[in-house]
């Protein structure tokens, strides 16, 4: 919190996707006087993909932190166990998610006239499920640094934005091809924008989705927390953990 710059990094690209999508659904509303509920769709969207993506991206980014600081095996044989770092890593991250998002919500009401909060008690839940799909997501993506260590740092930072086409955060699952639609709904994120969007269009909650997202959710960090625990044995053995930076 003390560090200036990256708390401008931080709010930096929350910022600028809600300022390029609010103006493009601007454009929308005056053109097209039908396109209201498409515009709001577009902001909400907007803001809760960010609060998903940065989660997993503030997991991302203190991880390789510790490998650009050559750091990683000092923690790693450190008292502070994997459970410990696990916790902490999923506080941080969410931490982080809350301070990124805030002046993105607050420049959208300025701005656009839109409210998250507008979208009432369920907001609440959105912003859980999708903090909980950034956690088992940048579990899966830490697993991967520490499998391949920096070689596969351009794959981390590919990976982090792989499903946000999937989850349809601003047009219907439906418009998606056959097959991607299977792999769509197999992801609580899906399940929670296509609540989001049935909310704002019809004013529907759908809550038998949310229940399935947080399913989905716990299911994942499950498998996750293994495929993690795995990569940090792994690395252990061969030790990795002190070369994983090269």
């Amino acid at each position: 919190m003390g560090s200036w710059p990256r708390l401008i990094e931080t709010m930096f690209w929350p910022i600028i996707n809600v300022l390029m999508l609010g103006f493009a659904s601007l454009y929308l509303v005056r053109t097209f006087t039908t396109a209201t509920v498409i515009a709001s769709v577009f902001i909400a969207g907007s803001l809760l993909n960010e609060i998903m993506t940065r989660t997993g991206m503030g997991m991302m980014v203190m991880f390789l932190e510790e490998i650009w600081s050559r750091n990683l095996g000092h923690l790693f044989t450190s008292p502070l166990g994997i459970a410990d770092y696990i916790i902490g890593t999923l506080g941080f991250s969410f931490m982080k998610s809350i301070v990124s998002i805030g002046p993105a919500v607050a420049l959208a009401m300025v701005l656009f006239h839109f409210s998250l909060f507008g979208l009432g008690a369920p907001v609440i839940a959105y912003a859980v499920l999708l903090i909980m799909n950034g956690w088992w997501y940048g579990l899966l993506v830490i697993s991967l640094l520490l499998r391949f260590g920096l070689a596969a740092e351009w794959m981390a930072w590919m990976s982090l934005w792989l499903v946000v086409p999937l989850v349809a955060p601003y047009y219907p699952v439906a418009i998606l091809p056959g097959w991607m639609q299977i792999i769509s709904w197999s992801l609580p994120a899906t399940y929670v924008f296509e609540s989001m969007k049935s909310l704002i269009g019809h004013n529907e909650l759908h809550g038998d989705y949310l229940l399935k997202a947080f399913a989905l959710n716990i299911a994942y960090f499950i498998g996750a927390s293994f495929v993690f625990y795995r990569a940090y044995q792994g690395a252990r053995r061969r030790g990795g953990l002190l070369q994983v930076g090269e």
